[in-house]
């Protein structure tokens, strides 16, 4: 829990949940520019026992990283100690390039070509795919989280989400939908292969439903036989559901 301003927009916790136990969790943390999330898993049962979301008061980089520090420094529960800690840096510039392809000295104008470029330039292996994908965050946000956190381990949420959709078995193409409340990663396969990974910002329903429909035109998809999975902020009630429903 946090003692000052900085309070969770969202906390869950299992009936069982202790943090007298933390040294069998795994904490598993995600940053954006826009919210700080933690999540702790059981690494006995593999399941999840608790859930803390935050989101920022400010779009100021140091006033976001005052709250950051404010939120982890005084969290009793972050400040224990754990079996093994990762974070997934989330919504940041980021592109995939072909191994055969990929040099480290090129990162940065590579990133530049389509997006700006924070000081810290990441880089992650998507072994199946024979890409990298490089991504870019504000070298004080990272150098945050490694004080408070030295030994985490570190990685994009879209390699994630990538690994993850590379364990699905697909019989047709298939699009993975991750909304936001003001973006959307497409990441697209056709069986094995990852064919697009892209994000957008959008302001209305309407935006969202142009970048999927463009996509699915560059690429030369049917809405009809093409299967879409939607996940994030969205839910069957909301207007925007509906549209996307109507036509994709």
């Amino acid at each position: 829990m946090v003692t000052g301003e900085n309070k969770p927009k969202l906390t869950i916790s299992a009936d069982d949940f202790s943090i007298l136990f933390s040294e069998k969790y795994h904490v598993s943390i995600e940053v954006s520019l826009k919210e700080f999330k933690f999540v702790i898993l059981d690494t006995k049962d593999i399941k999840y026992k608790y859930l803390e979301i935050y989101q920022f008061t400010s779009t100021l980089l140091d006033k976001i990283l005052d709250e950051l520090r404010t939120i982890i420094s005084e969290n009793t529960i972050l400040n224990s100690s754990f079996s093994s800690l990762s974070v997934a840096y989330s919504n940041f510039p980021s592109t995939l390039i072909p191994c055969l392809l990929y040099n480290q000295e090129d990162e940065s104008t590579i990133l530049s070509l389509n997006t700006d470029v924070f000081e810290c330039i990441l880089r992650d292996d998507i072994t199946n795919q024979n890409a990298k994908l490089i991504y870019s965050v504000p070298e004080k946000i990272k150098s945050t989280i490694d004080s408070f956190f030295p030994k985490i381990r570190s990685n994009s949420q879209e390699t994630i989400l990538i690994k993850e959709y590379e364990k699905i078995k697909r019989d047709k193409p298939t699009a993975y939908v991750n909304i936001n409340k003001d973006s959307v990663l497409i990441t697209i396969f056709k069986k094995n292969n990852l064919i697009f990974n892209n994000s957008f910002t959008f302001l209305t329903k309407e935006d969202l439903l142009y970048y999927l429909l463009f996509t699915f035109e560059q690429l030369k998809l049917s809405t009809e036989k093409t299967k879409v999975v939607l996940f994030g902020d969205i839910n069957f009630y909301e207007e925007k559901y509906k549209l996307l429903y109507k036509y994709i």
